[in-house]
C-alpha cells in the first residue's frame, strides 16, 4: 500500500510552524530575548543576568543636577566654618576646658562633611566627548586623576594630634581653607542660574569685605599681642573686658585703616611702620577693586534696563 501524500495545506501549515520557531530562535540570539506562547513575557539580558548574579544597585549623581547644587552648599557651609573660625581663635580664644566639646563637635562635624564630599565626588558623572560616563570603575580612575582629588585629600591632613604635643593651636587646621574651590564653585554656579545674579555679586562682595575685615582685624591683635613695646595708640582693653570686646577693637581699627577713613595709629618701630604702609597700599588696592565691581554692578543692571526698553 501507498502511502498518503500529505496535502498542500497541511506542507503549508507545517512550513509556517517550522518558520515561526525559527524566527522565535533568531529573536533569542540576536536580542536576548524570549517569549512564552500563551503568556508574552519579554526579558532582557540585563533582566536575566541581574536575576541569576544578584540584584546591583549602582547611583551616580549627575554634576548639572540640582542636587549636586544642593550638596555643594552644604560643603561650602563647612568651609566657611573653618575660614572664619580658625583665625578668629588662633588670635583670640584658642579652645580651652569650658569650650572643647563644642569645637571639636564643631570642627569634626565639618571633617566629615569634607569626608563625605570625597564619597560624593566618587559617584559623581562626567562628560566624555559630550556623553555622561557612569561607570563606577571610569569614575573612581577620573576623579582620582584629578587635581580635586589631591586638594580633598590635603583638607584632611589629620594635623590635629600635634595638639597633644603643641597644645590646641587651631592655626594646624589651616589646611582646611584649600577646599575654597568648592565655595568658589556654588557661588558661580549659583549666579549663573538666578533670576538676580546682581543681587548675587552683591552679597558676594559685601561677604568678601567682612571677610577681609575679620582677617584683617584678627591679624592685627595677633602683632600687637606678640610685640614687646606697644605703642598707647595701639593698646588693647584688658582681658577683664572679655574677648568680644577686644575683637571689636580690633575689627574697629581694621574697617578704619582699611576705608582709610580718619588716621591709622601712628607707628613707632620698624615692624610697625611696615605694618602700617602694607595695610594703607592693600586698602588702597581694596577701594579701587571694590569701585570696580560696584562700577560693573551698575553697568550690568543699566544693561539690563535698556535692552528691556528696547524691545
Amino acid at each position: 500500500m501507498k502511502k498518503p501524500r500529505p496535502s498542500d495545506g497541511n506542507i503549508i501549515a507545517h512550513t509556517t510552524r517550522n518558520q515561526r520557531r525559527q524566527r522565535r530562535k533568531e529573536i533569542k540570539r540576536d536580542f536576548g530575548r524570549k517569549s512564552i506562547k500563551g503568556d508574552t513575557r519579554i526579558e532582557t539580558t540585563a533582566s536575566v543576568s541581574s536575576d541569576r548574579d544578584g540584584c546591583n544597585w549602582t547611583f551616580v549623581f549627575d554634576p548639572s543636577g540640582r542636587l549636586c547644587y544642593w550638596w555643594s552648599s552644604v560643603v561650602s557651609v563647612a568651609f566657611l566654618y573653618n575660614f572664619w573660625v580658625i583665625i578668629y581663635r588662633y588670635a583670640f580664644q584658642e579652645i580651652n576646658a569650658n569650650n572643647i566639646a563644642i569645637w571639636f563637635t564643631l570642627d569634626y562635624t565639618a571633617d566629615l562633611l569634607y569626608i563625605l564630599d570625597i564619597a560624593f565626588h566618587f559617584r559623581s558623572g562626567y562628560l566624555e566627548d559630550g556623553v555622561l560616563q557612569t561607570d563606577p570603575t571610569k569614575l573612581r580612575i577620573h576623579y582620582m586623576n584629578t587635581t580635586m582629588f589631591y586638594i580633598d585629600c590635603l583638607c584632611l591632613l589629620p594635623l590635629d594630634f600635634l595638639y597633644l604635643s603643641l597644645g590646641f593651636k587651631s592655626i594646624l587646621r589651616c589646611f582646611r581653607l584649600v577646599k575654597v574651590y568648592r565655595f568658589w564653585s556654588f557661588l558661580d554656579r549659583t549666579e549663573r542660574h538666578t533670576n538676580y545674579p546682581n543681587v548675587i555679586r552683591t552679597a558676594t562682595l559685601i561677604h568678601y569685605l567682612l571677610a577681609l575685615f575679620h582677617w584683617n582685624a584678627c591679624l592685627y591683635f595677633i602683632l600687637v599681642d606678640r610685640m614687646e613695646k606697644v605703642p598707647k595708640s595701639w593698646k588693647f582693653p584688658t582681658d577683664e573686658h572679655g574677648t568680644l570686646l577686644q575683637y571689636l577693637h580690633a575689627l574697629y581699627w581694621s574697617v578704619r585703616t582699611l576705608t582709610t577713613i580718619g588716621d591709622p595709629p601712628t607707628p613707632k618701630s620698624l615692624p610697625e611702620y611696615l605694618f602700617v604702609i602694607f595695610e594703607l597700599l592693600f586698602a588702597l588696592l581694596l577701594f579701587a577693586t571694590v569701585l570696580g565691581h560696584i562700577a560693573n554692578i551698575v553697568t550690568n543692571v543699566s544693561a539690563a534696563r535698556k535692552e528691556f526698553q528696547g524691545e
